[in-house]
């Protein structure tokens, strides 16, 4: 089986690249005009969304730096410890709804301090694959597209991402 899946992950690109180029001759499409036009459109994209990926990436930097991060960090351990949430995790919790990269840091961090095979590393690992960055996606989708009203997708993404919490660290006690 792992030397199926090898060889489907190299033949992918591939394979998907000539599907693409076989498609766009049948439709008798200008193949070279259209991925210029795709280029240049992803070029506009990257240079709409930079300033909400700088100001975040700021945002960030002036926690940390500031030593607010380690006074949330104490402000919130008792809470964290009557759920049951080890405190390790509270710097990743409170950070990846804001950055992925950055949460990803800490992951590794929490991974090196207490080892991958603990509740610690296990939890962390967990959230780092299965809970959302809101704060980013909120910003950076609805920034780009102009949408002023958010609705519900901040309430449902917080209440998403508070389950995962939970999810991650019960069932890494299970498991």
């Amino acid at each position: 089986m792992p030397n199926l899946l090898s060889i489907f992950s190299v033949m992918f690109l591939p394979i998907l690249i000539t599907i693409i180029i076989l498609y766009g001759i049948k439709k008798k499409t200008d193949i070279y005009d259209v991925f210029i036009e795709g280029a240049k459109e992803g070029l506009h994209t990257c240079i709409d969304i930079l300033p909400f990926i700088i100001g975040i990436f700021i945002g960030i930097e002036a926690l940390t730096s500031s030593g607010a991060m380690d006074f949330i960090e104490k402000a919130a351990a008792p809470v964290f410890n009557f759920f049951a949430i080890p405190e390790e995790l509270i710097s990743l919790i409170f950070l990846r709804p804001v950055s992925g990269s950055g949460s990803l840091v800490v992951a590794e961090r929490i991974m090196e301090i207490s080892g991958p095979d603990s509740l610690v590393g296990r939890a962390a690992s967990v959230m780092v694959g299965s809970c959302e960055t809101i704060f980013y996606v909120l910003a950076l989708y609805f920034g780009v597209t102009s949408v002023k009203k958010m609705r519900h997708s901040f309430t449902a993404g917080l209440i998403g991402y508070i389950a995962g919490i939970f999810a991650s660290v019960y069932i890494c006690k299970i498991l």
